[in-house]
């Protein structure tokens, strides 16, 4: 039987379900963290192969030890083989569903469905084929990043301007997007499509913005929007199972808000070729952790007004993790922008301060080995610390301090606890506006999966302020 809209995920009604309470223990917590390294690893084996699909150049493009070499030779040819023949599979799948999406290829709903779940499957066998690189998954002579660390030296004569006025890193663009709507797909909550336009920011040029659109099912023209930033990582709607449209899009859409979740620089449809999803955020560290910020800033002001100009009476921003680094940029910065590019609150999940602190000491930033490489570069605490005013917030915020809800966990070590309660302090934000759990990163993440605590205030506060 063909479906007529599209569906919750299973996974996410498992890990909604009873099922998933082990998944907010700290015990699996300090599991998933330790299983990071190895599963970038698998990502970065995909990526190379898509540019280096010869086992010979494959290889070369790892790094990895002579012996490894020897070893993984016919490993590496049968899944260069395979993830090829998974590509050709996805080439016809992905043109239709763009014919269908921006072309007007069909109006038929349960087509749209169909096409969509089809092409979510056969992305995933592309995009996350970690089965084909198990081969990679302990090997210690692969780096789980790629890294191109910027010399010191240089990368602050570079930033000298910006540091005169850390404002104009995270000014608002100065003309208005172009935005492009897609045809919708019917979804759990309501309608869903993709807006996409250019990116505004000189570290993006030539790149295209997607976002991915839930409205509500009793309409969107006068109801509040929400825009909300995923974590390090994400490929977003291209695989079967994206955590932040359950969790948060479709539940904020059957309470009646308009959400918008943008792909961030470097991710998703935004990968640039031999990088994984994200890799470029990890690998020019510290100075690519400001260049993404300062890129998201900008486009979530274009999203801002995009949803605006199609009614919003009241525009809220937010994120987790990666995302929430960005939302707390935007709190911050956003006192000078243009009102209608402006928003009226912010959903700061697993932010912090002292950034420059955590790109060393933060427990992700050490097991990924992000702390040494910008160690090996030169990088000291002192030289870091010159870049904090681009990689930290504004000591005040620039909305209203009610206005600002935080979600963090006591336990986090990859973006710290006392750092967020000390940006929180000094913004003045309200006790009863910081939700905060007995956890660590990985586990306050899954809370916010499977929890209902964040959702409700969202929604309170954005119809209270329209």
């Amino acid at each position: 039987m063909t479906a007529t809209a599209l569906q919750t995920s299973t996974m996410h009604r498992i890990l909604a379900g009873p099922l998933g309470w082990f998944l907010t223990t700290g015990w699996f917590d300090g599991i998933k963290m330790a299983m990071l390294p190895r599963e970038f690893r698998m990502a970065r084996a995909r990526a190379l192969a898509f540019v280096h699909p010869e086992p010979a150049d494959f290889l070369d493009a790892l790094d990895v030890s002579d012996a490894a070499r020897r070893r993984f030779a016919d490993p590496a040819a049968r899944a260069l083989a395979e993830l090829g023949r998974r590509r050709q599979a996805l080439a016809p799948v992905k043109a239709r569903l763009e014919a269908a999406l921006w072309d007007g290829g069909t109006n038929d709903p349960a087509a749209l469905v169909a096409l969509e779940q089809e092409h979510r499957r056969v992305s995933e066998a592309a995009i996350k084929p970690a089965s084909l690189f198990r081969f990679l998954w302990a090997e210690p002579s692969l780096a789980p990043i790629g890294f191109a660390t910027p010399d010191p030296k240089q990368a602050l004569t570079e930033a000298r301007r910006w540091l005169d006025d850390p404002g104009s890193l995270y000014a608002a663009p100065p003309l208005p997007a172009r935005v492009e709507r897609s045809a919708s797909i019917p979804g759990p909550a309501g309608p869903e499509y993709l807006i996409r336009f250019a990116s505004p920011s000189p570290f993006t040029a030539g790149d295209t913005v997607t976002a991915r659109v839930y409205d509500p099912a009793e309409g969107a023209c006068d109801a509040p929007a929400f825009v909300f930033g995923s974590g390090l990582g994400m490929v977003y709607d291209l695989i079967s199972y994206w955590p932040e449209e359950d969790y948060i899009a479709r539940r904020l859409a059957a309470r009646g808000v308009r959400v918008v979740l943008p792909e961030s620089p470097w991710h998703g449809r935004r990968e640039v070729p031999g990088r994984y999803s994200g890799e470029p955020y990890l690998a020019r560290a510290p100075v690519s952790i400001y260049e993404l910020f300062s890129a998201q800033t900008q486009e979530t002001a274009q999203i801002v007004a995009w949803a605006r100009a199609e009614g919003a009476p009241c525009v809220g921003i937010g994120g987790v993790s990666l995302g929430g680094l960005v939302s707390q940029q935007i709190a911050g910065h956003s006192r000078t922008w243009p009102r209608h590019m402006r928003p009226d609150m912010a959903f700061v999940g697993a932010g912090c301060s002292r950034v420059d602190r955590i790109v060393v000491l933060g427990d992700l930033s050490e097991r990924l080995g992000m702390s040494a490489a910008v160690r090996g570069a030169g990088w000291t605490d002192e030289t870091l610390a010159r870049l904090r005013p681009l990689l930290d917030p504004p000591e005040r915020p620039g909305i209203a301090p009610e206005a600002v809800l935080a979600y963090l966990g006591r336990r986090d070590e990859s973006t710290p606890y006392p750092f967020a309660k000390a940006l929180l302090d000094a913004w003045g934000v309200p006790q009863e506006n910081r939700i905060v759990h007995d956890a660590g990163h990985i586990a306050l993440y899954t809370r916010l999966i499977r929890g209902d605590d964040a959702v409700p205030r969202i929604a309170a506060m954005l119809k209270h302020r329209r």
